[in-house]
């Protein structure tokens, strides 16, 4: 199956002004095989456009990590989705389990979310993982079917063209509140995406299980990377900690080889 490998970069609520002009300072975008990877950036809503700016004719996009499940009306401090493709953004973060956690958000949230994204052409970055107890008690298998079913409900075959499933397991995020400090290892993650891989094929065809990305997100660094990139069923990676200094980041958009 044809690789495709996606370097996400979700600062989360991290970088401030001066912080993202040194950022894009010092990138070398020029080291970059634009043709075996695509990378893109998520910073905070109010940085979006200068995000878009700053990349300028370099090959890279950027994607909001959140958005409202309604089109448009009375909801102080959302941003809608037409908003967000308004302004260029091509990519949108959704379920992370920080936005689950803090934000109480639910399967069904996110299937909406995902919906209206999809409708005004944002390509979303659907996010699951299974808790540090739910993975003591055997249960990761049963929370992935489980998140991957309800968040893609009534999502059509054609639709999962647009769309990337992100495996983050919460208790292998070191910025996570209830952080073990464990982390996962290539082989392990490749186990659950290949999983993630035949309940695509139950709920939709052989098609989107070939062709629809799944990558990984949990602690990637440097360091580790690589090991995450050689798997058969790893499509990317979903970077936090990491991504928030260009010399680190650029080491793992470097280190990542398939």
């Amino acid at each position: 199956m044809t690789k495709k490998n996606y370097i996400i970069a979700n600062w989360k609520m991290n970088l401030d002004l001066m912080s993202l002009n040194i950022f894009f300072n010092h990138i070398k975008f020029d080291e970059i095989d634009v043709n075996k990877k695509e990378i893109i950036f998520a910073p905070s809503f109010v940085f979006i456009e200068k995000t878009l700016n700053l990349i300028g004719d370099n090959t890279a996009s950027v994607a909001a990590q959140n958005l409202f499940w309604e089109a448009k009306g009375a909801y102080t401090g959302e941003v809608s989705a037409k908003q967000l493709a308004d302004i260029g953004c091509k990519y949108v973060i959704l379920g992370h389990s920080e936005r689950r956690e803090f934000f109480n958000e639910t399967d069904e949230m996110i299937n909406a979310k995902i919906k209206l994204a999809l409708k005004h052409r944002l390509k979303p970055i659907v996010c699951m993982g299974e808790s540090f107890e739910e993975k003591e008690q055997g249960l990761t298998k049963k929370i992935i079917e489980q998140k991957l079913s309800a968040c893609l409900s009534e999502i059509s075959t054609g639709d999962m063209r647009n769309i990337i499933i992100a495996y983050e397991p919460i208790w292998a995020i070191s910025t996570n509140v209830n952080n073990t400090g464990q982390s996962d290892t290539p082989e392990s993650a490749q186990v659950v995406h290949k999983f993630l891989r035949k309940n695509l094929e139950s709920l939709y065809d052989s098609v989107v299980t070939e062709k629809t990305p799944i990558i990984y997100g949990g602690s990637v660094d440097a360091d580790n990377v690589g090991g995450f990139a050689k798997m058969e069923d790893i499509d990317g990676v979903l970077v936090g900690g990491a991504s928030k200094e260009s010399s680190s980041f650029q080491k793992v958009i470097n280190n990542y080889s398939t």
